[in-house]
């Protein structure tokens, strides 16, 4: 019996839609006007998003722990782009904006937004590094056989990432020390 992935794709596009307007409410940013979007919209490989991802990361390079940053955004920049390659998540959703790059737009304009408000790398490498582990069980997904249960995981999981990335933009742009945002959202 053969797994037709599309079959839950209206509700699984539903999901997404939902968090792509929440955190555009939540951020006042939309995803395809942003810069990064269009930057990104040009990339197609890994190694090409992770560099513009990485000069967004730039203004970290003073702080200790920076390499940290540097090493957790090529990681999850890879793990994205492994997940991207999932022909459920991108063809059967059938979404103008795919929840991969979303992920990656939403990545950027949090480096973005926290430059010149963080003044300690540690809360930012703690929300990084803890988006890597999150996405490492998405590994998975690309070792198995789809089924709809898998399908639906996945968006879950891309719809926590892009919330956890608006609560802590969100903080960042409203002023409020830094390391507490991003410790309330890490605690969320």
């Amino acid at each position: 019996m053969s797994y037709q992935s599309g079959s839950e794709s209206p509700r699984l596009r539903g999901l997404f839609e939902s968090a792509l307007q929440n955190y555009e409410m939540k951020t006042k940013i939309s995803f395809a006007e942003h810069p990064l979007s269009k930057k990104l919209q040009n990339c197609h490989s890994d190694e090409s998003i992770t560099v513009v991802l990485q000069n967004e990361a730039e203004a970290f390079s003073k702080f200790r722990g920076s390499d940290r940053i540097m090493e957790s955004i090529r990681n999850t920049v890879s793990l994205l782009y492994k997940v991207s390659a999932t022909a459920a998540l991108n063809d059967t959703l059938d979404l103008p904006f795919p929840p991969v790059r979303a992920i990656h737009v939403g990545l950027g304009v949090l480096l973005a937004t926290a430059k010149g408000v963080i003044t300690s790398c540690d809360a930012l490498i703690g929300l990084l590094e803890s988006m890597e582990k999150f996405l490492q069980s998405v590994e998975i997904y690309n070792k198995i056989p789809p089924t709809p249960a898998m399908d639906e995981i996945v968006v879950k999981i891309m719809v926590e990432l892009l919330s956890t990335l608006a609560l802590a933009a969100k903080g960042l742009k409203q002023g409020r020390q830094s390391k507490s945002v991003l410790v309330d959202v890490l605690l969320y």
